[in-house]
């Protein structure tokens, strides 16, 4: 089909590459077990109590789900102690992303965000026609003072992913403060926070927080990376109910299905498995760190449940010469960035297997 049939703007948009499908790899390569850490998923699987309920919610799957998932509003709005009318659930934190762009960005409207980062932003903005503005990150992390110098009578939107996806940095609460004090009213600040669960600094100010203190703002929550429900696409927006109200009308009505909202409920009072997902994150991203670097490799410090390494050479090798042993990483060439790479913290055995083929790896490298 010749392109002059595409809608303008798709022809603007290159497909995200997502991380490879172990499925693929198992068929290509023909290795019986795979270890994926390379799409943040969460190692230690789904939360129990999560997989009961929605093996519970299996037999009314014949029924449309209730539409607004209002019982799972309550029980967030609850959780955080605000309205329900504040949140709006969709199938994933990709879909929240793009309902606010349907909701808000109309052509020739700037979007200002930091690369590297989450692809879904810039793919957004362009499918409706809006325009990207793109400012570096300084040290890995969002660079504040240089996106609010971009602002102009233009500006719609800012995105900020914090803890940053690929590159696992926060910003620190004064500068989030000072910033979100000196936007101008007229610009819709996103704050992603897909792994906001993951920072461990004691009383760490999120977006719910400023929400609280009568700051206008978006915040992005999910339930694919902490609560181990990445396979059936949930996330949430929150925010005041003015900005909640476009976003609720571009919305399909049946947006999530019936088992991820049981499997998101039951999940939130699983707190043994959350508990034990963080300590085993912390514990496993400390050891990892330490042995990335007697490897030589360059590790920025991070908020997340992955690291961003600097691997000093060209990451491509490395990452065939990986999945031809069945372990996957995510390569970043694709954020321009080739000597970089970011792995998922997985379990002690996964982490183990990773530091050892990488360990033969490397020797293999330098001897040829």
């Amino acid at each position: 089909m010749s392109q002059e049939l595409w809608r303008n703007s798709v022809a603007k948009l290159s497909p995200y590459v997502p991380g490879k499908p172990i499925e693929e790899v198992k068929e290509e390569l023909g290795l019986p077990t795979i270890i994926r850490l390379a799409s943040n998923e969460n190692p230690f699987g789904t939360s129990p109590k999560a997989v009961q309920a929605m093996q519970k919610a299996l037999v009314d799957s014949q029924l449309y789900p209730e539409g607004s998932c209002k019982e799972l509003r309550v029980r967030l709005a609850q959780e955080y102690g605000i309205e329900a009318d504040q949140i709006v659930v969709a199938n994933g934190a990709d879909h929240v992303i793009k309902l606010i762009g349907a909701a808000y960005i109309n052509p020739g409207d700037e979007v200002i965000y930091c690369t590297p980062t989450f692809p879904t932003y810039r793919s957004t903005v362009l499918l409706h026609e809006g325009v990207p503005v793109e400012i570096p990150t300084h040290a890995h992390s969002y660079d504040l003072e240089a996106i609010l110098a971009a602002i102009t009578e233009q500006t719609k939107m800012i995105f900020i992913c914090n803890p940053n996806n690929p590159t696992g940095t926060i910003l620190q609460e004064r500068q989030l403060e000072s910033f979100l004090a000196r936007v101008p009213k007229h610009v819709i600040v996103v704050l992603d926070e897909a792994y906001i669960e993951f920072i461990q600094q004691p009383h760490y100010k999120n977006g719910i927080d400023y929400l609280k203190e009568n700051i206008s703002l978006i915040t992005i929550r999910t339930f694919s990376k902490l609560y181990g429900l990445a396979g059936l696409r949930i996330g949430y927006a929150i925010g005041p109910k003015a900005f909640m109200q476009p976003i609720g009308a571009v919305r399909e009505h049946f947006a999530v299905n019936r088992l991820a909202v049981a499997g998101a409920l039951a999940a939130l009072d699983d707190h043994e498995f959350v508990s034990q997902t963080l300590r085993e994150n912390r514990e496993q991203m400390a050891e990892m760190s330490n042995a990335l670097q007697a490897l030589g490799y360059e590790v920025t410090p991070s908020h997340a449940n992955f690291l961003f390494i600097d691997m000093k050479q060209d990451t491509a090798p490395i990452y065939q010469a990986l999945m031809k042993r069945g372990i996957l990483i995510r390569p970043c060439g694709s954020w321009k960035l080739p000597t970089h790479a970011r792995i998922t913290i997985g379990t002690k055995q996964q982490n183990q297997a990773l530091l050892s083929a990488l360990a033969d790896i490397s020797l293999n490298l330098q001897e040829s």
